[in-house]
Order: structure tokens, then sequence, then C-alpha cells
């Protein structure tokens, strides 16, 4: 996949074409960070899944992002560094601020998900460390409530490749069949899969009495926790609100 390293990072809002030309011909081996550097450098918009998931197509093959950037005098050495260390202390204190009981809890009810994801759209799935969520979220999102004495609110929120793809895999057809209503839809089909999940697991776990509702769109309030995921058609995260 070495010729399409430049689309993809281009696709991926992380570098411009021009500068994916240059990197093309610095590519070197992809390490088990390059996710992590390439959020401390600020490279683009994009997020830690979006970039996982280039990693994931890259089949962890063919370029160091930092030191790429750094032969290209985008950005020092020293900098690069810095920018690291900040990013490593970051994290680590947002894994501080989640407790061990709350991690668990999160673990617990989104383990599933990325297998169903997976056999859904024939692709595997790349899950990223719990974090708080800070309400941000992509292009096609939907919410449902799992009602029962330990339910929860769960949500689901994908970009438009993914969207596109649960549509097509799941065979979503609407009554008004613009772009943005099946879209939409297929993120709600989804949930309703995740969700009818979900509440076994917790009936497993606790007792009869759990039962997904229908599915809306919306997402829970900031507070909640947050788990990214990265897809081969793109990035997606799933929040849980107790």
């Amino acid at each position: 996949m070495n010729s399409s390293i430049g689309e993809l990072a281009v696709s991926h809002g992380l570098v411009t074409a021009a500068q994916a030309e240059e990197i093309n011909a610095l590519q070197r081996h992809v390490d088990g960070r390059w996710g992590e550097i390439a959020i401390a450098l600020g490279v683009g918009r994009s997020t830690a899944a979006r970039i996982e998931q280039l990693a994931w197509e890259q089949q962890l093959e063919n370029l160091r992002l930092s030191d790429a950037l750094v032969e290209l005098d985008l950005i020092s050495p020293t900098a690069v560094e810095a920018r690291l260390a900040e990013f490593e202390l970051t994290m680590t204190r947002d894994e501080d601020e989640i407790d061990d009981d709350a991690r668990a809890w999160v673990d617990s009810i989104v383990d599933g998900l990325p297998r169903m994801l997976s056999r859904v759209l024939g692709s595997p799935t790349r899950v990223c460390a719990t974090q708080a969520w800070d309400g941000k979220a992509y292009d096609h999102h939907a919410q449902a409530v799992i009602a029962g004495p330990h339910g929860c609110t769960i949500a689901l929120s994908v970009d438009r490749g993914v969207a596109r793809a649960l549509a097509d895999a799941l065979h979503v057809q609407t009554e008004r069949n613009t772009p943005q209503v099946r879209l939409g839809a297929a993120v709600e089909a989804m949930l309703v899969l995740y969700g009818a999940h979900v509440a076994r697991r917790l009936d497993a776990a606790f007792g009869r009495g759990h039962h997904a509702l229908p599915p809306s769109a919306g997402t829970p309030p900031p507070g909640a926790y947050s788990v990214g995921l990265a897809l081969a058609d793109g990035a997606a995260l799933v929040v849980l609100s107790p």
C-alpha cells in the first residue's frame, strides 16, 4: 500500500498534497505510537481514531510521521519531544480522572461492539482508550436509553464513510431516501443491534429487567465517557452515560 500513503494522508486531512508527495519519499516504519505522535504534533484536524485508521490501512508500514516532519523542516526535533511529552502528560491526566470502577464499567458495556461492527462491515475494528467525553461528535449520531435497574444511555457517532458503509451493509432504506436521512437511519439501525446486546449483558450481570428503547437523534451530555473506534471506512465513537 506504499503508493497510496500520500492519498490516505491527504484524505484524512493530515497533510497537504504537496507535503504528502515529499513525505512519500521519506516513508519509514510506522511504530506503535504513530497515532499518538501525530495527535501530539497537531497535524491537521484529525482525531486519534482517524489517525489510527490511517495506520491500520497502512498495515504498520513505511511512515514514521515525526521523523518525516522533522526532515521536511516542518517541526524541530526539540519541538517533537516537547509536544510528545505534553501529550503524554495530558493522556496520563485524562486516565487518572477516570477511576478503575468507571473504566471497568465502560469496558463491560463497550465489549462486543467492535466485533459487531467488524462482522457488519467485514473489516477489523481498532479500539482507543476510554476517555472523559469532550462533547465532540462525528457527522452522524444517535442515542438509545437502556432501561432497567442498571440501565444507561449509549450513543454511537460515526463519520460519513462509516455511516455510508453501515447503510449499505444493513440495506437501509427510508421513506425519504435522501443521503442525510438514510445515513442517520443506518446509525440508528446499528444502535438497535448494539442496544439489544447491551441489555442482554446487563441482564446477565444484574438480573433480568433491562431493555433498549428505540434510538433517537442526539448524544449524551458532557460528563459521559467515550471510546474511539477506527475502521477501514472511517472513525466512530461510542459515548456512555450511567
